[in-house]
This record gives structure tokens, sequence and C-alpha cells, in this order.
């Protein structure tokens, strides 16, 4: 009897165990505040879930193209993924940082996305995981391309994350109009894990070389309160002189050059930010003769000289696939930034020249209505001189984005561009590359140029392999290029193209395929031209 006793006393008792977790657990699970109750808790964990570039338990992404790519390879390391987190634990949770976060992330190539979520604990703190998926980074490609009646060829091999440490190791045999080229680039955004950047260019061309090193702690962060630079180059190149598109002489030029500067700010204050940077630069320039005994040399140039920069950003962001490529998550700045510089050269300075050098650049971006993005550009340079011409530029373009859902869009496009006192290799081009696909590369130079075009594209639902996305594209370009005094030869053309893009490489050029033809000068040149070349944009 006394043992019966014993037993249902045990079984009370773990009635009311289990009725005292039930309820604890029901209170923890009620404990968590509303969403808008995250900001200042204290981040107690970061989990980081650093993904293959396949999810093979997806069934669109489990064939063997998919198996072999994630074998293949080195996922990106968790510790080169949480070195750039702009958080760390017990910080204060903060949207802001955790949307800009994401955006830093999805801006190295060797990541497809990025994703951070939050779990709150009993309102005590908060656990985030970051979720990243991986690019393929290593491509080794053979290019041929044509555009304006010129064919450019190109052997490459990039590594974008080596050893899934996200440093970029480029290997490029290239060969165009201008020069035949051999390069080796060298570039690491997270340079001894502290995001600092380091980037090294080496390139022996057939008309000179390149050497080039840049370190730098870049403004990481809206809220950063100080950012460096320090770098140097030297190069040396011919400068092809064009007219009617035909190359009559060339210009040798040797650059070398050096620069570094410091750059404070308050960080992000009532949602607008102010930056501002002191530093120094100077180059020397020399120029000679290549084959054309007559041609007007440019004067020989020492510059070095200090400078001021203010910078004011007032910028928010938004997301959407088909914008500028596909298939790609895409951060779209909006809002509005200005940046200016003043510099003053002086023979104190070991100047040859006297005067100022003033830098002005501006954007603005906004939705104009449900559907319809703008976003306008203004950029002007001037450089003034105690002996010899003022020199400077002037650049006005503005895009308008109508889209008509997720499959096709509208884009209107416009540059105006006008040079004062440029150099004969310094002109402003148009055809080919530079616009007006219709006609011969550097079909015309001038000081002033002007350009038009409007484009129909259409995004296809194909998605092959869950490799590759396809589109089309129709449009339209009018424009000319022409001297300050002169009437302007106006110049227009239509097309029509393909577009491909592989989504999951680091790269994510998009390969155009155009036919372009004439309707205006005909006479002068073929009736279409074919336009193949691999380009940052739709």
């Amino acid at each position: 009897a006394e043992f019966l006793k014993f037993v249902h006393a045990f079984r009370a008792g773990i009635v009311v165990c289990l009725l005292l977790a039930t309820t604890a657990n029901s209170r923890a699970q009620d404990c968590s505040p509303p969403v808008e109750d995250l900001e200042g808790l204290p981040i107690l964990e970061i989990t980081i879930d650093n993904g293959d570039i396949f999810d093979l338990e997806q069934e669109d992404q489990n064939l063997w193209i998919h198996k072999w790519a994630n074998k293949l390879h080195i996922t990106t390391r968790k510790n080169t993924i949480e070195q750039q987190l702009l958080f760390a634990p017990q910080d204060g949770y903060n949207q802001q940082l955790i949307d800009e976060t994401e955006r830093l992330l999805r801006s190295r190539n060797y990541i497809h996305d990025a994703n951070i979520t939050a779990e709150v604990v009993c309102g005590k703190g908060v656990k985030l995981a970051v979720v990243t998926t991986d690019n393929w980074t290593l491509t080794p490609s053979i290019t041929v391309s044509r555009s304006g009646g010129e064919t450019r060829t190109a052997f490459e091999i990039e590594e974008s994350n080596l050893l899934g440490l996200g440093t970029e190791i480029k290997i490029l045999t290239e060969s165009d109009e201008e020069r035949d080229s051999n390069a080796f680039v060298y570039r690491d955004k997270n340079w001894l894990g502290e995001l600092k950047g380091l980037r090294l260019e080496l390139a022996d061309n057939s008309d000179g070389h390149l050497y080039e090193v840049d370190i730098d702690r870049p403004f990481i962060k809206l809220d950063s309160k100080y950012a460096w630079s320090l770098g140097a180059s030297s190069v040396e190149k011919e400068n092809p002189v064009y007219e009617d598109g035909d190359e009559v002489a060339k210009v040798e030029e040797s650059n070398d050059a050096l620069h570094l500067s410091y750059g404070w700010s308050d960080g992000l204050v009532d949602g607008s930010v102010s930056r501002y940077r002191l530093g120094w630069f100077a180059n020397k320039l020399r120029y000679d003769r290549v084959d054309d005994p007559n041609i007007e040399l440019p004067e020989d140039v020492d510059k070095s000289y200090p400078f001021f920069e203010y910078q004011h950003l007032k910028v928010k962001y938004v997301q959407r696939v088909n914008f500028r490529v596909m298939g790609i998550t895409e951060d779209i700045e909006l809002g509005s930034s200005l940046r200016a510089r003043v510099g003053w050269k002086d023979e104190a300075y070991e100047s040859t020249q006297e005067g100022h050098v003033v830098e002005l650049d501006s954007k603005f971006g906004n939705f104009i209505s449900t559907h319809t993005l703008g976003v306008f550009q203004l950029g002007l340079s001037h450089e003034s001189n105690k002996t010899i011409d003022d020199t400077g530029r002037a650049l006005m373009q503005g895009q308008l984005y109508n889209f008509r859902g997720v499959n096709h869009s509208y884009v209107f496009s416009s540059r105006l561009e006008a040079a004062q006192n440029p150099e004969l290799f310094e002109r402003i081009e148009v055809g080919g590359d530079s616009g007006l696909k219709g006609y011969p590369v550097r079909f015309q130079n001038g000081e002033r140029a002007f350009t038009l075009s409007a484009e129909r594209r259409e995004y296809f639902n194909v998605y092959l392999w869950q490799l590759f996305k396809f589109g089309f594209a129709v449009f339209a370009e009018a424009g000319s290029a022409w001297d300050s005094g002169d009437n302007p030869v106006w110049l227009s053309d239509v097309g029509t193209g393909l577009r491909l893009v592989s989504t999951r490489q680091s790269s994510s050029k998009v390969l155009h395929i155009d036919i372009a033809v004439p309707l205006s000068e005909k006479d002068e040149i073929d009736d279409y031209q074919l336009y193949v070349k691999a380009r940052t944009e739709f």
C-alpha cells in the first residue's frame, strides 16, 4: 500500500512538472515583441549558412550539371562572409545595417544572393541568420566580338573567389583595333579581413605598359566615420587619332600618377550623409609623335596639387529583377547624391601650370509613377591653366525605365556631352560601342555629341537549367558628334538583337547579338552592322 501511494505521488509530480513546462513554453512562445520593437535589442547570436551554387533539394536544381558544379566549386568560407558583416554580437539590432549588409554581400560578384533574418528570443535579444548562395567563379573564356566593323579577340581566365576567400585573380590576353595586351589583375575587397581594398594590375601591351596599385579603406556604410586611399600608376600607350572612322595618326603618351586622401564624416544624420576628404594628386604627362611628324602634340605637363572634396548623400534602395541584367536581384539606388572636388595647381608644388581643378558629379533617381523610374546624371570638370588654354568636360545623361510587368519594359536614354579644347585623341566619339550601333566605331568625333535611344526589352520566361536567361530587344537610335560652331550631321539607325546572361556566373555579363541598319549617311558604310559583345547591362 505504501508503495502504491509513492507511485501515485510520483505520477502526480510528473503531471505537475509537465503542466508547468507547457505553461512556461507557452509563455516563452508568447513573449516575442512585435517586429517594430526589434530596434536596439542586443544581437545574441549570428549564424551563417554559406550555401553552394545550387540547392540540390530543389527539383529544378538537381540535374547532373548542378551536382558537378557544386562539387567542383569551392564555397565561400564562413569567415569570409563574417568579416564583411556590418554588425557583431552584442551590437544593438539596426535594420539600416541589416539592409546595408545584404546589399554589400550581393555586390560581391561571387555572391548570388544574400538574406538576413531575425528571430527574437523572449524579448531579451535577437538571433540573426545570414543565408548566402554562391556564383560560379572560375571563368575561362575565349571571346570574339564584333562591333562597328571592328573585331576584338580575348582569352581570359578569371577566378573571382580564390579558395573561398573573396579574392579575384584574372589573366587576360586581348587584341583589338588599338592594341594587343597581356594583363594580370589581383583584387581583394576584404584585404586583411578589415574591408580594406587592394588592387594590383600589370599589363604588357604592344604599345607600352600599365602598372597600377591601389589600397583603400572606403566609406563602407552610410554611417562610416572615416576613409582613406593611396594609389600609384604608370601608363605608356599610343593614342590613335581618328578621322571619319579611320586612324590617321598616333600620339605616344606617358603618364605617371600618385594620389592619396583621407576622409571623415559624422555618419548618417536624419537620413542623409555628408562626407569630407582632403588629398593630394600628382602626375607627369609626356607626349611624343609615333608616325606623323606634322601632328601637333599636346604640351608636356607636370601636375601636383592638394584638393578638398565634399560629398552629400540622401539615398534609398529598391530591389528588382530584370532591370539592368536578367534573373538576378538588383539593388537600385534612388534618391540623390552630390560630389564636388576643388584643387589648386601652383609652381610651389612643382606644377608646370597654375590654376584651379574643379570636378562635380550629381545623380538623382526616383519613381515618377508606379511603373516609371527616372535616373538623371550630371558630370562637370574644368581645369584652368596660366599659359595654355583651359580644358573641361560636361556630361548630362538620363534614363527613363517604364516597367510593363516583370517580363518586358521600355527604356529611353539621352546623352549630351561637350568638351573644351580636347586633344585630338580625346575627342567625343559616336558609332559602335559609343552609341549608334548601325555605324562603324568612331564614325564621327568632335567637341560636342548628342545621342537618343528608345528600346523595348522582352525577358523570356525560359530559364535553361537554372543557368541561362534569355531576352530580346528592338531599338532605335539617333545622334551626332560635331565641332563647336559647325552644324551637326545627324545619324540614325534601327535594330534588333538577342540577349543572353549566365545568372550563376560571377561576371553576370550580358551577351549582345545585334543587327543594326543605318537610316542616314548610308552611302559611306555597309547596309548593316553586326554587333556582338558582352556588356554589363541589357
